[in-house]
């Protein structure tokens, strides 16, 4: 029997493995998968505010790509809509998504992770980049807070796959040492809290692995000391990279995307058109930055407010959907509920939504988080 998890959602969620999903080829890819998906599992698909609002975002970036008629938004606006189809098949009813979404998440972020921990050991661009004088793990996401995330997802996954029998200690450790170094290794201040929350929220909602954390916890800090070893960033460049401000270095860009979405608010400036807003502009900033570092202000500049009033519905229905699960004690809904709530969350202050298997694997989580887990 076919299952959408190994024919749609995984291969989604693997398309991270090709320049993070971020490119316009991979992005063709995800759509391609997408669409087949719907041909095989064509159904009677659930109508959730989650679904509707990534569907809704998408129509509109439709319309702003009629509008527009530009050939680099085609690629944005495809990736837009196979995200809302793989989050269709995925609440079909039966799935048992909850179950088996952890096993896809583990393997494929520790490959990813395995990936960046070599780029940083061999220095090798773009797997590892220096950025301001600090070398930082990026892996095939080539963004060092996209692979922080997806580590703290597959933190949560690896675990959740441990407390339910599937892998044993000795592998567990392996795999949440791995993927603690790594977040570690990327030098992001968000992933280093959220992989300490990650470990706090599992010994204290799933007793059974509180063995197994305190030998994580002891490995994930050995590794992490190894990853700066390895780093070796002078002292004023990781001084520099600590002061630096999550929030207010974003300030700039949101202000010149609020003006910029004011300006045109029915259809935007086209999808993936992110940097056209400061074309015109008769004071352009210093520093020109090509994402709006949150979700919905991105999508109000790119395809309008109906675009952004779906993608703010679409966030909220992830976080509460997250949130609500948290204090679960079934390991595999945990998990899907730190995957849901560490995705939306990054939606407000990163470009982590661009990322379309990303967004992928925040809303497939969200939808898991409500599944239903065979009894035991």
């Amino acid at each position: 029997m076919r299952s959408p998890v190994g024919v749609v959602v995984a291969p989604a969620l693997g398309v991270m493995l090709w320049h993070g999903g971020f490119r316009s080829s991979a992005q063709y890819a995800l759509a391609a998968m997408a669409g087949g998906g719907v041909l095989l599992f064509a159904g009677r698909w659930r109508a959730t505010p989650l679904l509707a609002g990534l569907v809704l975002a998408a129509v509109a970036n439709l319309a702003s790509l009629a509008w527009h008629h530009d050939s680099g938004s085609l690629a944005p606006t495809l990736a837009a809509v196979a995200v809302s189809l793989v989050v269709a098949v995925a609440d079909l009813p039966g799935l048992r998504l909850c179950e088996r979404l952890p096993l896809v998440v583990a393997l494929l972020a520790a490959t990813i992770a395995t990936s960046g921990l070599a780029g940083l050991a061999l220095r090798v661009h773009p797997l590892a980049e220096r950025i301001q004088g600090v070398w930082r793990a990026e892996g095939t996401l080539e963004y060092p807070p996209a692979l922080g995330l997806l580590c703290v997802c597959g933190l949560a996954a690896a675990l959740a796959l441990h407390a339910g029998g599937s892998i044993d200690r000795a592998s567990a450790v392996v795999l949440c040492a791995l993927m603690g170094a790594t977040a570690m290794a990327t030098f992001d201040r968000v992933a280093a809290g959220e992989t300490i929350a990650v470990l706090a929220l599992f010994a204290l909602r799933v007793p059974s692995v509180r063995r197994t954390i305190a030998l994580v916890a002891a490995a994930s800090i050995g590794c992490a000391l190894l990853a700066l070893i390895v780093s070796h960033p002078s002292r004023a460049a990781l001084e520099r990279h600590l002061r630096h401000g999550a929030i207010s270095s974003r300030t700039t860009v949101w202000d010149a995307a609020w003006h910029a979405a004011r300006a045109r608010p029915l259809l935007g400036y086209g999808p993936g058109q992110f940097r056209a807003i400061y074309a015109n502009s008769s004071t352009p900033p210093a520093r020109q930055i090509g994402l709006a570092h949150n979700a919905v202000l991105e999508q109000a500049v790119e395809a309008g407010v109906v675009a952004a009033a779906a993608t703010a519905l679409a966030l909220a229905a992830m976080l509460l959907a997250g949130a609500r699960a948290l204090v679960s004690r079934e390991p595999a809904r945990l998990s899907a509920a730190v995957a849901a709530t560490a995705v939306a969350l990054s939606g407000l202050y990163d470009i982590t939504w661009s990322f379309a298997p990303l967004l992928v694997l925040g809303a497939v989580s969200a939808v898991a988080c409500g599944g239903r887990l065979r009894p035991m």
